[in-house]
């Protein structure tokens, strides 16, 4: 249903409505508060449906408008099910100030005893909005790969990281981290040199290298390599090495197609395929952890640290 000029409470009222016909809300399991632009909004929408399937939940998609107009203004489109699988949701579109206060008009629009997560697709520093959503949220996401400049605002969400913070850069890596974990199943020498060939401009190489660091106790060095992908969703990496203390080598290596393969002395080579995943699929990883992500936040405080040190000698 579409409201045009509309208040909250008028928003709120016909959600109750629909409710009502569709027999009343049932089992949501969160909140999710997603920030996006209009160009991103079916992107967003196809994420959400897919991630609903998982998490049956609120979602309250704002999306700035003309935020630089004089008058408030809010339209609304209100959904139970419809396109958007098990999820009510409310799509706001919103004007002048409207955009500026974004977190008084979603606080009423919450369902109540469940978790909030907010979503940032878009670089909130953008439409100023940076500090917006965040105060009542469990769980904040970001996307930091969407920004102007992808490794500082990395670097802004480490310096301004509160506990629930995470980023879908992070997630990106998932795949990559559990593979490499059980690479070292076996592997008893020291890791001496690591070597990273990806995108220098990539939030999730950079993350990845930290993710190393703090495991293996070796400041990777990072190759700026071109990456060919086959999905904007995987990270711009091709490859990690390592030497080990006996001068044994192993690498993981993948392929545009997605092919990956792993080299280690004395064994045969072993081969997966490494696909980038939907954002949808990311997104319900993401939403299946409610709770701080204590790895996240010491891989981001490594990150932050070499970030900084390198600014520092620049």
């Amino acid at each position: 249903m579409h409201l045009k000029d509309t208040t909250t409470g008028e928003i709120m009222k016909t959600l109750g409505k629909l409710l009502h016909e569709v027999g009343g809300a049932s089992g949501l399991a969160l909140n999710l508060v997603a920030l996006t632009t209009e160009d991103e909004r079916e992107e967003v929408e196809k994420a959400a449906s897919f991630a609903a399937q998982e998490h049956p939940y609120r979602l309250i998609m704002a999306i700035p408008r003309d935020v630089d107009a004089a008058e408030p203004r809010i339209d609304a489109e209100v959904t139970v099910g419809d396109r958007l699988g098990s999820a009510e949701a409310i799509i706001l579109r919103l004007d002048g100030p409207a955009a500026a206060h974004l977190t008084s008009i979603v606080l009423p629009m919450l369902a109540s005893d469940v978790p909030v997560v907010t979503w940032w697709l878009l670089d909130p520093v953008r439409y100023g909005l940076e500090h917006e959503l965040r105060s009542f949220a469990d769980r904040r996401i970001t996307y930091s790969a969407r920004a102007a400049d992808p490794v500082q605002s990395l670097y802004r969400r480490a310096e301004s990281y509160a506990a629930g913070d995470t980023d879908i850069c992070w997630t990106r890596i998932s795949l990559w981290r559990s593979l490499i974990a059980s690479a070292f199943d076996g592997v008893t020498q020291a890791v001496e040199k690591i070597t990273v060939k990806a995108d220098d401009d990539d939030p999730s190489a950079q993350l990845m290298a930290a993710w190393l660091q703090t495991r293996l106790g070796v400041a990777p060095e990072i190759v700026d390599t071109e990456v060919e992908r086959n999905s904007e969703h995987l990270p711009a990496i091709a490859s990690v090495a390592f030497t080990m203390a006996g001068g044994e080598t192993m690498e993981v290596e993948r392929t545009a197609d997605g092919s990956t393969v792993l080299r280690q002395a004395g064994l045969p080579k072993r081969r997966q395929t490494l696909q980038g995943r939907t954002l949808g699929q990311l997104l319900a990883e993401e939403l299946r952890h409610i709770d701080p992500d204590t790895a996240y936040r010491k891989v981001l405080d490594t990150f932050q640290e070499h970030y900084a040190a390198e600014r520092a000698n620049a």
